[in-house]
């Protein structure tokens, strides 16, 4: 007998044989919910419709941000690392609408080029998870960032200049870009012939397999475990410590304001002496009062801290899922792309990138509440562009 697993099937391609993986029959008694059932119908509303529209309103979002930070000026670190994630969610939307795209010609309308559009669909899938892994590593900046200015003031608060932050984001871009390119430089397209309709097409293919199966190793474990992780376990502890201090500030401000009040009340009854012997005697405490009052975060501070800390919690909720299922895909084998539960693998894998793309989509919404640079630049290029508009009509 052969021992050539069931789910593959083969091409050839310039006289090659190649493996071609093939999802093999699975329990559809056990999995008719996902299989063929309304999980199904669901899963399949999410891939051609939920994604794509969210993609485009993330692409829509993410160039009206890019525009905004560059026409209100890069004036200082923060304003440089929410530059750098706009671009990287840009282009991560970019990739996976394109990817989609292509899919939804083949699959909807059975349309076949002569280049296979699955196969083009999916090698744009990895080059959107590549600026995808940038974002990751920009929003943990962000959040080591603000976090580094609220738990050591003295130390960082000046620290994150523009400058460095420019040259951090840069070396992410180049590091990620690097790290990517022998895992991308392996593809290629060639022709290949169908069995089914004796048709020649142009398909994916590896230049050096044995090559390629290390490095998808590689980029699996770092990709899979090391850096969801990493970044889930920096940023959750970024939260932490950025929400105790916002609380802390919180209450700080209020101690100080009641103090305030209370010195002001009572300087009334109190005529000898200049003003500060006065708050004095009426408040002992109104020294350490003064003194907190030193690592007390300004509104302008509290504001950044804030959008910061809600954009990691966005971040976290749309990268959870997916740590989540890629731990249960490296544990089961037959919980993935090719085993027998690959239809719950792809209803969760649908549900989970609806909610990763939308979370690069809504990061608008945090900029405009919190930042107020941001929301005034926004409202003038709004209200110029419907004046230029009017004045054409």
């Amino acid at each position: 007998m052969s021992s050539t697993p069931k789910w593959l099937t083969t091409f050839t391609v310039q006289g090659i044989t190649h493996a071609q993986k093939q999802i093999y029959p699975e329990d559809q008694s056990a999995l008719e919910f996902f299989a063929s059932g309304p999980g199904k119908s669901i899963h399949t509303f999410l891939y051609f419709l939920g994604c794509p529209v969210m993609q485009l309103l993330g692409i829509s979002t993410n160039l009206i941000n890019v525009t905004v930070f560059l026409r209100a000026g890069l004036s200082d670190g923060m304003a440089v690392t929410f530059l750098g994630l706009a671009v990287s969610d840009l282009l991560y939307n970019v990739f996976y609408f394109m990817g989609r795209l292509l899919n939804a010609v083949q699959r909807i309308f059975q349309e076949k080029p002569y280049i296979n559009t699955l196969h083009l669909s999916y090698v744009l899938a990895k080059h959107g998870r590549m600026w995808f892994n940038v974002s990751i590593l920009l929003t943990v900046f962000a959040a080591v960032q603000k976090c580094a200015c609220i738990a050591i003031p003295f130390t960082f608060r000046h620290f994150f200049t523009r400058r460095k932050s420019a040259i951090t984001i840069v070396s992410v871009y180049v590091t990620v870009i690097t790290y990517f390119l022998p895992y991308l430089s392996l593809d290629r397209f060639l022709p290949y012939t169908e069995r089914r309709t004796n048709r020649t097409r142009l398909g994916y293919s590896l230049r050096d397999r044995k090559l390629a199966e290390r490095i998808d190793d590689f980029v699996t474990l770092a990709n899979r475990v090391v850096l969801p992780y990493v970044s889930q376990v920096l940023l959750i502890i970024c939260v932490l410590i950025m929400t105790l201090k916002l609380r802390s500030a919180a209450e700080a401000r209020r101690k100080m304001t009641s103090v305030n009040s209370g010195s002001d009340a009572g300087l009334s009854g109190v005529t000898s002496g200049p003003p500060s012997d006065q708050r004095a005697r009426m408040n002992p405490d109104s020294d350490k009062t003064t003194n907190d009052s030193k690592n007390i975060l300004n509104p302008k501070e509290l504001r950044v801290v804030r959008s910061v800390n809600i954009l990691c919690g966005v971040f976290i909720a749309g990268t959870t899922p997916q740590t989540v299922i890629e731990a249960l895909a490296l544990a089961f084998g037959d919980f993935g792309d090719f085993g027998r539960y690959s239809s719950l693998y792809y209803f969760t894998q649908g549900v989970q990138q609806f909610i990763e793309i939308t979370g690069t989509a809504v990061n608008i919404l945090v900029y405009f509440h919190f930042n107020s640079k941001y929301r005034r630049t926004f409202l003038t290029l709004f209200r110029c562009n419907i004046d230029a508009s009017n004045d054409k009509k």
